[in-house]
């Protein structure tokens, strides 16, 4: 039982705790993916940038928009929703950006991370850490 209560507490404390809006500027990258490669760079200024390029290494999206912060959660506008399609075979799906997009940041690994799949832990970005 003391087992289910410090786990409890934890998760809680995790959820609670305040994401320094310093700690979530730079280049993240999408983890497992097999079909594509897809980076998000959020910038300070506002805007954030994106590339995306297939599993035969072509660039199909390069783009720049906006997005908001509060408190946890990052809000994109011009949203591209990449889920791993297979690009190669549907190359048109990377002109669908008319979307907007909010998701939370959360720890993974130890990495600062954003996930944008339909369930939980599906369709994360990890930060690159800077060495």
């Amino acid at each position: 039982m003391d087992e289910i209560n410090s786990l409890f507490s934890f998760l809680l404390f995790i959820s609670c705790k305040g994401i320094d809006e310093d700690e979530v500027y730079g280049k993240y990258y999408p983890v497992s993916y097999n079909n594509t490669f897809d980076t998000i760079i959020i910038k300070k200024d506002g805007k954030y940038r994106r590339v995306v390029y297939d599993k035969m290494k072509r660039k199909l999206l390069d783009y720049e928009s906006t997005y908001s912060l509060d408190a946890n959660s990052i809000k994109f506008e011009s949203f591209y929703f990449n889920l791993d399609k297979n690009l190669v075979a549907f190359p048109d799906d990377v002109k669908d950006v008319d979307m907007t997009f909010s998701t939370f940041f959360e720890e993974i690994d130890g990495n600062l991370s954003l996930c944008f799949g339909y369930h939980e832990g599906e369709n994360c970005y990890k930060k690159l850490i800077s060495k």
